[in-house]
């Protein structure tokens, strides 16, 4: 995001200059508008020159850690945890009838009326984006990012009776590095983008520096629609980790209940049973006893030959 916030910045002095009318700044009068500025650089010659560059790089650091240290809010909002107020309140049940509908409309496009291979692709293309909406109504969130968060955590506990929320941390450190790297990957690029949000909303502070009434709208019409690119490729990135963080339960979970010690469930029914008791154990939930099924430390195979000693053959 460093070369990102530099464009900004770049962008607010492009735009500054190209308004302001070019003229020959007299340094020699102090009371001349807008030249004291650039005199009280040039009249302390290099050391001026060092200030003014070290102010310039603080802007841009400071407004590079702003837009990292606001990119969980960001993700916040952008996932449906909202303020509680009454017009949030509203706008919030709307968007959730609408997710509602567009539920129903991918459910009904993933049975196509024909075989011809583009209704199939559309039906599989639905079948992909119905995987990212939960079921039932309680659980629906106003925005695609909170409802793909919501369908992951719904479906691990219907598959297997875990709660992401409490067994993902220990589930991460017994993961290989195959799956740690696709992890990593995909969270890089969630924070990555989600960075991109406010760069994008806050190229609206130059808006008053255009020249017309005419500029202004469609550069402020041009920055809402990278803002709505912005929140559209941060609702993709999360839908990709989502789909990673379901392969690891599907793939690593019997890790988890190894290194917990839990006995490995043996059925699809059983292992729903004892994922909700490794939840309720995790929780710190009271649960009736379980026996403990530590896996014995693997044994140290005895060398086929002896080592031979040196200067031996």
């Amino acid at each position: 995001m460093g070369g990102a916030v530099v464009c900004f910045w770049l962008l607010g002095v492009v735009l500054y200059l190209a308004r302001t009318p070019p003229r020959r700044i007299d340094c020699g009068r102090d009371d001349a508008p807008g030249a004291h500025l650039v005199c009280l650089v040039t009249r302390h010659g290099g050391f001026g020159v060092g200030i003014a560059t070290t102010v310039a790089l603080c802007i841009v650091v400071v407004s590079a850690l702003l837009t990292v240290w606001c990119a969980p809010a960001v993700l916040n909002l952008l996932s449906g945890a909202w303020p509680d107020v009454p017009p949030l309140r509203w706008w919030a049940r709307r968007r959730v009838e609408a997710h509602r509908e567009r539920r129903r409309k991918l459910v009904e496009a993933m049975r196509p009326a024909t075989n011809d291979v583009l209704a199939v692709r559309r039906a599989a293309a639905a079948s992909v984006a119905r995987r990212h909406c939960p079921k039932g109504s309680a659980t629906l969130q106003p925005t695609r990012i909170g409802n793909a968060l919501a369908a992951t955590e719904q479906r691990v506990e219907e598959r297997h009776g875990l709660d992401l929320e409490l067994c993902w941390r220990p589930l991460v450190q017994v993961v290989d590095q195959t799956a740690r790297t696709r992890l990593e990957t995909a969270s890089s690029l969630i924070v990555a983008r989600t960075q991109a949000v406010p760069f994008a909303a806050g190229l609206l502070v130059w808006t008053p520096l255009l020249p017309t009434w005419w500029a202004r709208g469609a550069y402020a019409v041009g920055c809402l629609f990278l803002v709505l690119l912005a929140c559209r490729a941060v609702a993709g990135a999360v839908d990709a980790y989502c789909d990673a963080a379901e392969d690891t339960f599907l793939v690593h979970r019997a890790g988890l209940y190894r290194a917990l010690g839990f006995p490995l469930p043996t059925t699809t029914r059983h292992e729903r049973n004892q994922g909700r008791d490794l939840s309720k154990y995790l929780a710190k939930r009271s649960l009736s006893p379980v026996t403990f099924d530590w896996p014995d430390p693997p044994l140290l195979q005895p060398p086929s030959q002896p080592p031979t000693a040196p200067g031996q053959t």
